[in-house]
């Protein structure tokens, strides 16, 4: 499926994960400690705690996404007994954010050296929506990095699958024109807009607190933060799955919430049939986010596939 233009705008907003504006020295996920790597010219943010098995979480793709949206699971995960990294992708949190065209082989390439020269051994990953599919790509082309996949509303077959060529470079352009970037950011950027949209990416109205209101406004005021989401809407960092998901061979966890909204545990069907030995796993009461909406059983749920990959 191809997506419209005005259908991928709604998914930028309403798969946005808020991050605080300004987050400095301190930790965006409790108890962890903040450092950072080089990549090339840029420079990868990311949060790390505990000790263990390592395990890294990489968060959805959107105008505000940031580690933020592992804070209920990170340190849960850590006291279970694991070395959890969660890292900012470019354009995002404390990562560089170039003012460019981003493609899916710049973000691949980001977490696969993160993997190499942070982590320095096979790791788990745990990644959402977008960065989900990034993350098969990976395991597939690189096994020696990644012992396992646990992945929330991967997309790939149905939706974000569309072709990298030339007309990925002709719109990235389009939206770059000073004219329409100013009438997309102002739209991004606008309080009502968010609200409207965000309320498809939960499940409950409680979710969508002040305080994510408040910092998701606020990160998409950020300099340099309409770059990485005309990336997006652009469809260069759209990922087809459909070789590669069959392809891998480490153990996998899909995690769906049900409602209704934006992403649909529908897709889940292709996922399967792929790959029968994949466990599934649907949590009611969530829509986009389920780890956020219903972190204790998102946990649970985590970690009782991370012990039985390490027992």
């Amino acid at each position: 499926m191809r997506p419209s233009a005005l259908a991928i705008l709604l998914l930028v907003l309403a798969a946005c994960v808020p991050v605080v504006e300004g987050v400095g020295d301190e930790p965006v996920v409790p108890g962890a400690q903040v450092a950072s790597a080089q990549f090339g010219e840029f420079t990868t943010g990311y949060e790390v705690l505990g000790a263990g098995p390592p395990v890294v979480m990489v968060h959805g793709i959107g105008g505000g996404s940031s580690v933020f949206q592992y804070r209920f699971n990170a340190p849960t995960v850590a006291a279970a007994g694991y070395r959890v990294y969660a890292l900012d992708l470019l354009g995002f949190g404390r990562s560089s954010r170039p003012e460019q065209r981003t493609t899916q082989g710049d973000l691949v390439a980001q977490v696969t050296a993160f993997l190499e020269d942070v982590v320095g051994e096979r790791a788990v990953l745990v990644a959402n929506g977008l960065s989900a599919a990034h993350a098969i790509r990976i395991a597939a082309e690189r096994p020696d990095l990644v012992s396992g996949l646990a992945l929330i509303a991967p997309t790939g077959y149905r939706s974000l699958n569309r072709t990298q060529d030339a007309s990925r470079e002709r719109t990235f352009e389009l939206l770059s024109n000073p004219v329409v970037s100013e009438l997309a950011t102002s739209f991004l950027i606008d309080e009502s807009s968010q609200r409207f949209f965000l309320l498809d990416a939960y499940d409950s109205r409680e979710s969508l607190t002040e305080e994510v209101l408040a910092s998701f406004d606020r990160n998409l005021k950020v300099e340099g933060a309409r770059w990485i989401v005309f990336s997006f809407i652009s469809g260069s960092l759209d990922q087809d799955v459909s070789e590669l998901w069959p392809a891998t061979t480490q153990p996998a966890l899909l995690v769906w919430g049900t409602a209704p909204g934006l992403s649909s545990y529908e897709d889940a069907e292709d996922f399967v049939l792929a790959r029968p030995d994949a466990r599934l796993v649907l949590l009611r009461n969530a829509a986009l986010l389920p780890n956020e909406e219903r972190s204790d059983a998102f946990n649970e749920t985590l970690i009782g596939f991370l012990q039985g990959l390490h027992r």
